[in-house]
């Protein structure tokens, strides 16, 4: 049986189309992470029908919300929204296109009052009709803004109030669709509601603190080539010699991401904490535990790029005080080194 319902689309726009896969699987990383924000800031018992790529398709059966219930829920995700990128533009280190393009992605919403008829497809259950049709028609419209809350007519009377009293600017307008026909709405620009959203507090300033065992080796391919290819922890297994196994986070790479590996029987626990990429200088810090020995210690890279195209990698560990014995350090630092010359292998053949 067919009920009315309160129809709403938040939908993502932004990222263009990327080749490489690191592109692709963090603008995935990153869409999956925004869209779960925009999920946790809902609160007036909307259904979350499907994810529908970079948008969320959400119902709420029976009578509509309020007018200024409803464009408060819509600014509630869309703070949400724009909080998360900004830390995801403050936090990252990844150059890649999808994370240094990921602060221009943007967010739109689109309302809609009408009988829908909800279907069970194996264990799920989908909402269907001519209104759900005429809500994902409306993603497409001339409004000339990439940000904004669109509610139909239909939705603004049966919801039986006048214009939003807030500060949104409300303007009409009407939108004709093949076999839909004329779709009158209306419309406030998100742009002055966006420019309050406060910023993050800056993360505390990172002093690199070296230690005594260092490692140098020449990479011929660019700064970014390496730099990329150290940071990207899929890349790992290419590089480091005795790994069976990483679980990471699924995010892109950013301060304070985590991932563990197995390397040579033991559980590394590593965790970034501090980057500063130039095309000719670049430097790259994590924090290891080695769970098993009860040793952290403080791995740093340093990239500088020569005349000749190639660069240097610089590596440095501060053990922090730890009491494992010379020939244990000796060990660590001489599998790095191995493992240096499969990373020089994989920058100049394979780079991330």
């Amino acid at each position: 049986m067919a009920e009315k319902a309160l129809i709403l689309i938040p939908d993502i726009s932004g990222f263009t189309e990327f080749n490489t896969v690191t592109e692709i699987d963090h603008a995935a990383h990153i869409i999956a992470e925004l869209l779960e924000v925009m999920i946790e800031a809902e609160d007036t018992g909307f259904t979350l029908a499907e994810v529908e790529g970079d948008a969320l398709l959400m119902y709420r059966k029976g009578d509509p919300l309020p007018r200024s219930v409803l464009v408060d829920q819509c600014q509630r995700i869309f703070d949400a929204f724009h909080r998360q990128l900004m830390v995801i533009e403050r936090d990252t280190v990844c150059q890649c296109g999808a994370c240094q393009g990921a602060s221009g992605l943007t967010l739109k919403f689109v309302a809609h009052y009408g009988f829908i008829k909800e279907i069970k497809v194996d264990r799920f259950t989908k909402a269907t009709g001519t209104e759900m049709i005429v809500a994902h028609r409306l993603m497409k419209n001339d409004v000339d803004a990439c940000e904004y809350i669109l509610i139909t007519e239909a939705c603004c009377e049966a919801m039986r109030e006048g214009e939003d009293t807030g500060e949104l600017i409300w303007q009409k307008a009407s939108q004709v669709y093949p076999s839909v026909g004329a779709v009158p709405y209306q419309c406030a620009v998100l742009s002055d509601f966006r420019a309050k959203i406060p910023k993050p507090e800056p993360r505390p300033r990172f002093t690199v603190e070296k230690g005594e065992d260092n490692l140098e080796i020449k990479i011929n391919a660019p700064v970014r080539d390496v730099y990329q290819t150290l940071i990207n922890v899929d890349k790992r297994p290419e590089w480091l010699e005795g790994v069976d196994t990483i679980n990471r986070e699924l995010t892109s790479e950013r301060i304070g991401m985590q991932h563990n590996c197995i390397f040579h029987g033991f559980t590394l626990v590593n965790k970034s904490i501090f980057a500063d990429y130039d095309p000719k200088h670049a430097r790259y810090s994590e924090e290891v535990q080695v769970v098993e020995l009860n040793l952290t210690l403080l791995a740093h890279y340093e990239m500088v790029a020569e005349e000749d195209g190639g660069m240097r990698l610089l590596f440095n560990v501060n053990w922090l005080g730890a009491t494992l014995p010379p020939e244990g350090k000796r060990g660590l630092m001489a599998g790095q080194a191995t493992n240096f010359e499969l990373l020089k292998s994989a920058c100049e053949t394979n780079p991330a």
